[in-house]
């Protein structure tokens, strides 16, 4: 069945924030918030709760997350919904429904008065064997829902992301184009430090054409190593059509004495790393799990710097 089949209602797709977001990747780099996730599960006691679960339960809380990382000089923000798929929340046990949990996070990155709104979407966890199989279309269907419950919400694009694989992009991407009808849908891969993506093995550059091919204005990768990422920009970049996103993470975390996750963030490296992607022609930059507001901050500066050189 054709993604015409599945067209959604539309009405209030923000399409005038989708043209002003894509045109300014045309004319200069912008910068992404950091991570949601490891920042709620920094806390003591927080580890084990789920991302999700605070958009309605602790609205507040996310709310000042992301007017961090706003007062930070984030112009992207990116909405609290990495894992609010229908699949994800049922497997999570968050009560909510997928459209209820989408919209008040929206409503809570909205409250930064963010520049930019973008839709976080990950991997919804349904393994599939074949593209007409019952499994591949619960997970299109996964995808094509969340999509439309942010597009619906308001978010000016979408962003698939921590994508490892061919296999677990494609109905996401096929979801989310499903809904979209028109507005951008960016994709980010994970990789390996062969730049290689993790599941599968494929090059980053088989995998941004992949991606430009099916829909997406926009590729990258994300929670990646510094090596990585920086060793990945300049050949996605030789590689894409589209503008080229890179937010590497900050490592793998440690326990503290009080059970809390503490990683080695580092502003200062991220800064360093951060004037090598502009300067290979990186039009989205950021950092992912491991940072906060305070890497968001270092790299406001490298792109002040880089603006007022020019």
């Amino acid at each position: 069945m054709g993604a015409a089949a599945y067209l959604p209602d539309t009405t209030y797709y923000n399409r005038t924030g989708a043209v002003e977001f894509m045109a300014r990747l045309e004319r200069e780099p912008l910068l992404v918030q950091g991570p949601m996730g490891s920042v709620l599960m920094a806390d003591a006691g927080a580890r084990d709760v789920p991302a999700a679960f605070w958009n309605l339960a602790e609205p507040q809380t996310v709310m000042r997350i992301h007017r961090l990382y706003e007062a930070a000089g984030a112009q992207i923000l990116l909405t609290n919904t990495f894992q609010a798929s229908r699949p994800a929340l049922e497997r999570d046990e968050i009560m909510p429904s997928m459209a209820e949990v989408n919209r008040a996070a929206v409503d809570n990155a909205r409250a930064a008065h963010p520049q930019v709104l973008v839709g976080s979407m990950g991997p919804c966890g349904i393994d599939w064997t074949l593209p007409d199989s019952p499994e591949f279309r619960a997970a299109r269907d996964a995808y094509r829902a969340q999509a439309h419950a942010l597009l619906a919400a308001g978010v000016d694009a979408l962003l698939l992301e921590t994508f490892t694989s061919i296999r677990d992009v494609e109905p996401a991407i096929k979801g989310a184009c499903d809904a979209a009808d028109g507005m951008p849908v960016l994709v980010s891969f994970s990789i390996g430090e062969d730049t290689n993506l993790l599941g599968d093995g494929l090059t980053i550059e088989g995998a941004v054409l992949y991606a430009e091919k099916h829909g997406a204005r926009a590729v990258g990768v994300n929670c990646c190593s510094m090596e990585a990422a920086t060793a990945a920009v300049p050949r996605m970049v030789r590689a894409a059509r589209t503008p080229v996103m890179v937010r590497p993470n900050a490592g793998n975390p440690v326990e503290a004495e009080d059970g809390s996750l503490v990683w080695d963030e580092r502003p200062e490296r991220f800064a360093r790393a951060c004037a090598e992607w502009l300067q290979a022609g990186a039009r989205m930059v950021g950092s992912c799990c491991g940072t906060t507001a305070r890497t968001t901050s270092a790299l406001a500066d490298v792109l002040v710097a880089r603006t007022s050189y020019e």
